[in-house]
């Protein structure tokens, strides 16, 4: 509104006029102290550190990996102790020597050698079976003209052909450790 609009209105338009300023007033005013006090609470968060998994509760998945120079770092020797020992007692040992330099291919094999790498290369035997067959002899009695069979010897009697003791050894492990059933 203009000054010449205002000075043609009544008194009481004038007076709704500025009640109805007067509360919007108020309202921004109050919207006003809301945004100062945000405005301050997040000037005051810019000072903290950024939140990654290690400080707060995001996933790990969630956080951001360092920015790296894309130079790789040197791959690190072994320490001691992080190597299988070698066996005391091998069943052979393979000594080879060198015929020729890996590097110019110059012929090697006069010149004195010391040994460089030692390790141990483990190969497990194939497991054979142990069977027995049990042959039981019969015939018919003189006597009383029945039949007769030698009786089975203690422990290798008819029925499972395997033996208890070793099946037992190897069974054992896959059901209890891998869950074979």
């Amino acid at each position: 509104m203009d000054r010449q609009a205002v000075a043609s209105v009544d008194k009481e338009t004038l007076i709704r006029l500025v009640l109805s300023q007067a509360e919007a007033i108020a309202v921004l005013t109050s919207q006003v102290a809301l945004l100062t006090a945000r405005v301050a609470e997040l000037e005051a968060r810019l000072g903290l550190p950024p939140k990654t998994p290690d400080n707060s509760s995001p996933p790990p998945s969630q956080g951001r990996k360092a920015s790296e120079d894309g130079v790789s770092k040197p791959k690190g020797k072994p320490h001691t102790g992080t190597h299988r020992a070698l066996h005391p007692n091998p069943t052979s040992r393979l000594a080879r020597m060198a015929q020729a330099c890996q590097h110019c291919g110059t012929d090697v094999s006069g010149v004195p050698q010391m040994l460089c790498e030692a390790y141990d290369h483990i190969e497990i035997p194939a497991i054979q079976p142990e069977v027995t067959q049990i042959e039981l002899y019969g015939g018919t009695c003189p006597c009383c003209a029945k039949r007769f069979k030698a009786s089975a010897p203690a422990g290798l009697e008819p029925g499972s052909p395997f033996g208890p003791v070793n099946t037992r050894a190897i069974v054992t492990p896959l059901r209890g450790g891998f869950r074979v059933q």
